[in-house]
């Protein structure tokens, strides 16, 4: 196991954790760069920066992510709720165009974070050659899913070297969830656009068919990337198309079988959503976390209370100059026990919906 960062402390629950790209230093461009995950309060307050690993430490390996991509870095959160999952590749600060490159010398990570903030980068794949990972989401810690620009959804287990193609009618993905123990994907593909479940509950094997929500397809400007299914009838996502009245945070509802987009919620700052989460606010309102990047390059997180049309969002927090936010989650919790084992006794686990 390698430590983030040799200051790191767990995670409190209830705050937000975000996938972070840059250090500050210099311009994002392809070439690799450095990859952090920063915990927030929901006020917007810094609590830590977790510095993904640089170098390689026995089976660990290095953790990188472009420094420009705009569909890299999706941060999930187990179904357990006691990891943080993302991608990365295992190469050097610098190297060039890194999301292009070969797997025979850069090797897919599919990194796993406990609330200790201990990370494990020992998970990879020579899946995604030639092309970026993604999205990474685990049910226990222990079978990961992955996405990428090619080879489909991918099943690996943890601390392995390889991983298995579960799918082949969509080979170009974009975010990965689970939801009521269903796996889940979004494309914006030609093969498939939209979200859409993969098998039955989730699957290992190679084979799997993929089953498009019906309804979220409808427009071909459409550019979905994470989302949230909250309840059996109600889904939100975040769309960083430039057609009209698409590009936002878009609330789905089912209606006869079809799903059906009842709101879009569009930043004032005209900057493109791409990665959210949710929760409920005490009166049981959903409450939707995004991450930002607006015209001016500016990098935001930002907080919406969905009360119908007019609803606005607010900032919470921004970035630093030559920074990127990607990936949002809520902390992961304590495995049952250990939170009396490590003296933490008391502590109160907000309820959430990803």
């Amino acid at each position: 196991m390698v430590a983030g960062s040799a200051l790191a402390g767990p995670f409190s629950q209830g705050n937000l954790v975000v996938f972070r790209a840059g250090n500050g230093s210099a311009a994002l461009n392809s070439a690799a760069t450095n990859a952090y995950l920063d915990e927030y309060t929901p006020a917007g307050v810094l609590v830590q920066s977790i510095a993904m690993p640089t170098s390689v430490s026995g089976a660990n390996k290095r953790f990188v992510t472009s420094g420009n991509s705009t569909s890299e870095g999706e941060l999930a959160r187990s179904a357990d709720g006691r990891y943080l999952t993302l991608g990365g590749y295992d190469a050097d600060i610098g190297t060039a165009s890194i999301g292009t490159t070969s797997t025979n010398t850069v090797l897919r990570v599919m990194a796993r974070v406990g609330f200790d903030s201990v990370v494990d980068t020992s998970t990879t794949t020579t899946s995604f050659s030639g092309g970026q990972i993604r999205g990474v989401v685990s049910n226990d810690g222990g079978q990961m899913w992955a996405t990428g620009g090619n080879s489909g959804v991918q099943y690996a287990t943890f601390g392995g070297s390889s991983s298995l193609q579960i799918n082949t009618t969509s080979t170009n993905n974009r975010n990965i969830n689970i939801f009521g123990g269903q796996l889940y994907f979004s494309s914006a593909s030609a093969a498939l656009r939209g979200v859409a479940a993969l098998g039955t509950g989730l699957p290992t094997t190679s084979g799997q068919t993929n089953a498009p929500l019906a309804g979220t397809a409808v427009n071909t400007s459409s550019s979905g990337y994470d989302f949230a299914i909250v309840s059996s009838t109600l889904m939100y996502m975040a769309d960083d198309s430039a057609a009209a009245g698409l590009g936002g945070l878009q609330r789905w509802e089912l209606q006869a079988g079809t799903w059906v987009r009842t709101q879009t919620y569009g930043l004032a700052n005209g900057g493109r959503i791409r990665q959210l989460t949710t929760t409920t606010d005490a009166s049981g309102n959903n409450v939707i976390y995004v991450t930002s990047l607006d015209s001016s390059s500016v990098a935001t997180i930002q907080s919406l209370v969905d009360l119908g049309a007019g609803s606005t969002f607010n900032v919470v927090a921004t970035g630093g100059a030559n920074t990127i936010f990607r990936g949002i989650e809520f902390a992961p919790i304590p495995a049952p026990g250990s939170i009396a084992l490590l003296g933490l006794a008391g502590l109160v686990v907000g309820r959430r919906r990803r």
